[in-house]
């Protein structure tokens, strides 16, 4: 617009020292109509300029994209007066709430009573939600001289989830002895506690209790039998996912968390996810890996990056039957170690973490550490025993 007000500017200028040079008519009427000219293209224009509009949207309703991969982002502008105005200048705001990057784009878009669409091709190297919004939105005259603000209210933003890779890699997952697990799965090697479930018969040993002897098979076998329960196990996982570093070491977790999830559907195992909602722990039950981009999608578009909550948020309940727990991070918290002993003490704990290990955050008890690192995720999770 300034470049047009300057040319309008020098025209003008010409016009005038046109009329003062050669006096007359013909210079008059050129001089007049470069007064009224910017007048008259504002009144014609200012029907179209005052019911312009502009949104911006994912054709197909797609919301989900891969890494890398180009989507396809409409923004379309038109107006609801039949005759053409000016152009239409919009600033386009792209931010991936994940990473923290932001850029600008501007768009520049000529208006009818047909809209005019352009097509941009979003491409993001990291996971993410990412906030696309139209911003300062001013529609121009048919001579670019003046401008108006554009009301942008529905379909001023979209959105489109990023997920995170997933790296194929071998990782090993063992049942635990849960002693106060709900009994849904039971060893098959070794008698526990529960006499709801029957294991097997073992001959009478000193200090067992009478009420375990089976006295009809004992009276058929000619000693005491005594009945043994089984022992409850389970292979249910927790995932609590800490994204309070830098955008880079928020993507590689996210890679890690996709990962080990993956990894855990491919042998049958259920598991859970949990993460900061901004008032505490939430938490996201995955039985099927149909349930796992899901999960994936929840902790890109409502994870908070603070640091750990140590609480849960109101409404939402702690799973139980946890076989281990795997703490991923930037770096151990006390909070979250605290949370994890307090709440999950029987169950066998790992943490996998991007940032060296120092006197301040050494883990404790029989907590496994294990380090990823950009570009060999796949490698430092190989063999991987939780």
């Amino acid at each position: 617009m300034l470049k047009n007000r300057i040319l309008y500017l020098f025209i003008l200028l010409c016009t005038t020292a046109f009329f003062i040079c050669f006096n007359g008519y013909y210079s008059w009427y050129v001089f007049l109509l470069s007064l009224v000219l910017p007048g008259v293209s504002l009144i014609l224009s200012l029907p179209g300029m005052l019911t312009s509009w502009a949104e911006i949207g994912v054709p197909g309703g797609g919301g989900r994209a891969k890494k890398s991969a180009a989507v396809p982002i409409q923004v379309a502008a038109g107006s609801r007066w039949p005759l053409p105005s000016g152009r239409i200048r919009l600033r386009l705001n792209i931010h991936n709430t994940l990473t923290g990057e932001r850029r600008t784009e501007a768009l520049e878009l000529s208006q009818g009573r047909m809209p005019q669409a352009v097509e941009q091709r979003l491409t993001s190297h990291t996971c993410g939600r990412i906030v696309c919004r139209l911003d300062k939105a001013r529609v121009c005259d048919l001579l670019g001289l003046f401008s108006l603000p554009i009301r942008l209210r529905e379909g001023r933003s979209c959105e489109v989830v990023v997920l995170p890779n997933i790296f194929q890699t071998a990782i090993g997952l063992r049942d635990r002895n849960i002693p106060d697990a709900g009994g849904e799965r039971y060893s098959p090697t070794r008698p526990g506690p529960d006499p709801t479930e029957f294991f097997g018969l073992r001959d009478y040993r000193p200090g067992d209790k009478l009420n375990r002897v089976d006295w009809k098979l004992s009276d058929k076998a000619g000693a005491l039998l005594v009945r043994e329960g089984s022992l409850p196990v389970a292979k249910r996982a927790l995932f609590i996912i800490s994204l309070n570093g830098d955008g880079n070491e928020a993507d590689l977790l996210m890679d890690t968390l996709a990962t080990l999830g993956h990894s855990l559907s491919g042998q049958g195992a259920g598991y859970a996810v949990a993460f900061s909602g901004g008032e505490g722990l939430v938490f996201i039950d995955v039985d099927s890996p149909e349930d796992s981009g899901g999960a994936l999608e929840a902790v890109l578009r409502h994870c908070d990056r603070g640091q750990f909550p140590g609480l849960i948020a109101e409404g939402a309940e702690a799973p139980r039957d946890i076989a281990r727990v795997v703490y991923i991070c930037p770096e151990p918290e006390p909070a979250a170690i605290g949370f994890i002993g307090e709440r999950y003490a029987f169950a066998g704990a790992t943490v996998v973490h991007t940032r060296p290990l120092t006197e301040g955050n050494r883990l404790e008890g029989d907590m496994y550490p294990v380090r990823v690192q950009p570009g060999s995720l796949a490698a430092d999770l190989a063999g991987l025993q939780i």
